[in-house]
């Protein structure tokens, strides 16, 4: 079903606003009114600090300003009245606008053409393909995945990405590490130590014949590519268990074959931001001691950074990518001014890169074995709590925050558990509709939502008109944080619903009167259909049966 795309109510609210404000006589700029939703459910539910703003371009009293717009605002359809405060205008939505929105609410609701088909890339988990992924790095694929999924659903064209890393320092080492277990040795210093190592070099015995009769320098390339394409395997096999996917797999070997960091490091000696130190080019102030500003080294060898200038003319210039946004682990932030100053430099906006930096993922203490002492993969804590928990976990908290994974509350059947919580939610929407069908199997087409009177009845299609807002501000701020905090306000209202009719029979949702029922089934159909576009953008699933 095409989704229904449509602003939300806000912006309503706002237009109204914005229209009694010139009725006021303010011409020119208008100052932000910070319309917002209220803060104290008793003020309603948005709120402007209108008067206050507007103080100084009228030399009025606040007061006097809110009274004035609260009497000459007129939102559209009758959406919500506006009610003076001090300084600030209240808004309220109407109960009938509300019992209106019911009927509108169908699958994909929400989705809107923010994004007008503006092609964007989004590049995230992009961890060297030297070992399993661990927990840290599912936090950043999660992250780029929702991202993506909320892009889409806002109209724009969105590729995802992996960059894989296949000719730096660390994937040498790891063709390194391979050869030398190849050969019955211990890896190089700073080289992979795991069991993986062992059964990629004994795979590698098997499929590329006589490979231990070559020199290093000969064995070692091969090694390489034939390791990195094997962990690149498991790597997709493991974001596959969370549901994400990408559509390129893009390895860094290619840019140096298509000639892309060559065209750009010359590109950079003839605009005058390369200049040569020791033997070394440096990008910007060769005076700068930090490391990550060298191009190429002394030896003749490029850096990771050259590959990544080649990168950004790949991304921005050859594929003609209008936005390009990373999703980096935060013990990359001193590299994010040097790449926008690189972007810059080579003729790119540098506001079109949009860097966004996750911290750390802890496991709080619980029974899982950590393999040989070493750090928990991604997979082993999928085994544990299954995907949903996985995503729905990553995704509770704001990616500048730490997360410390609950192991057992992740893994908890009761309300505590926040995944619980909204999939069962979803699952009783889905039970009550399956009731209804069995006991009352000829209910009307249409539902006369006039009869939705009870306060935790309408609190649900409150929430229903909060979620355009949810979509749009997740999307602007690339918050997919935002939307986990909305399930759990969405949840709470539909089991608020449910349980009044635990207390109370005549406020069950099927009841003798088919009419009655048919109006609360509609409130149920909207309620489960927005709960399950929501989990969708999350990569969690909405189960009708729990």
């Amino acid at each position: 079903m095409t989704p229904v795309v449509s602003g939300g109510v806000r912006d309503s609210i706002n237009e109204a606003l914005l229209d009694a404000v010139r009725r006021l006589g303010v011409d020119g700029d208008i100052p932000d009114l910070e319309l917002g939703r209220a803060k104290v459910a008793e003020h309603g539910d948005y709120a402007t600090s209108a008067g206050l703003k507007l103080a100084r371009v009228l030399h009025q009293d606040p007061k006097a300003i809110t009274a004035r717009l609260a009497e000459t605002i007129h939102v559209a359809e009758g959406a919500a009245i506006a009610e003076a405060s001090g300084g600030y205008v209240n808004f309220r939505l109407t109960d009938a606008w509300l019992r209106g929105l019911i009927g509108r609410v169908q699958p994909g609701y929400g989705a809107q053409d923010i994004g007008r088909g503006v092609r964007l890339q989004v590049e995230f988990g992009s961890v060297n393909p030297t070992g399993p992924l661990h927990i840290g790095h599912g936090r950043g694929v999660t992250l780029g995945d929702s991202i993506c999924r909320l892009l889409e659903f806002t109209g724009h064209s969105v590729q995802r990405e992996y960059y894989v890393n296949s000719d730096n320092t660390q994937t040498r080492r790891f063709g390194a590490s391979v050869y030398a277990r190849l050969h019955g040795l211990e890896p190089p210093e700073g080289g992979y130590t795991g069991e993986y190592v062992i059964e990629l070099a004994e795979m590698a015995r098997r499929d590329l014949a006589g490979i231990e009769n070559l020199a290093e320098e000969e064995a070692e390339p091969k090694l390489r590519m034939y390791a990195i394409n094997k962990m690149v395997e498991r790597i997709r096999a493991t974001v596959a268990r969370v549901n994400v996917r990408y559509d390129e797999w893009y390895y860094e070997n290619r840019l140096w074959e298509s000639g892309l960091p060559q065209e750009a490091i010359q590109r950079l000696r003839e605009s005058g931001h390369l200049k040569e130190r020791d033997g070394a080019l440096w990008f910007g102030d060769p005076s700068d001691d930090e490391e990550d500003r060298v191009v190429i080294r002394a030896n003749g060898q490029p850096t990771y950074f050259a590959s990544d200038l080649g990168y950004l003319l790949s991304r921005f210039e050859q594929r003609g990518y209008n936005r390009v946004i990373e999703v980096w682990a935060a013990d990359h932030h001193g590299y994010v001014p040097r790449m926008k100053s690189a972007a810059a430099a080579l003729g790119f906006d540098p506001s079109k890169l949009v860097i966004i930096l996750h911290q750390m993922v802890n496991l709080k203490e619980g029974k899982m074995s950590k393999r040989a002492g070493r750090f928990v993969t991604l997979d082993e804590l999928i085994d544990r709590v299954g995907s949903d928990a996985v995503r729905y976990f990553y995704l509770l908290r704001s990616p500048d925050t730490t997360i410390e994974f609950d192991l057992e509350l992740a893994v908890t059947q009761g309300n505590e558990n926040p995944v619980y919580y909204a999939q069962y939610a979803h699952a009783r929407l889905a039970n009550v509709e399956a009731t209804a069908s069995q006991r009352h199997p000829h209910l009307a087409e249409k539902a006369d939502v006039s009869l939705l009177v009870h306060p935790w009845e309408l609190d649900v299609a409150r929430q229903l008109a909060f979620w355009p807002d949810v979509v749009e501000d997740s999307t602007a701020l690339l918050e997919p944080h935002r939307i986990p905090y909305y399930v759990h306000d969405l949840a709470t209202e539909v089991h608020r619903f449910y349980h009044a009719g635990n207390a109370q029979s005549e406020h069950r949702v099927v009841v003798d009167d088919p009419a009655l029922t048919r109006a609360r089934l509609e409130l149920c159909r909207a309620a489960r259909h927005t709960l399950k576009t929501a989990l969708d953008l999350m990569g969690v699933s909405a189960p009708e049966r729990m």
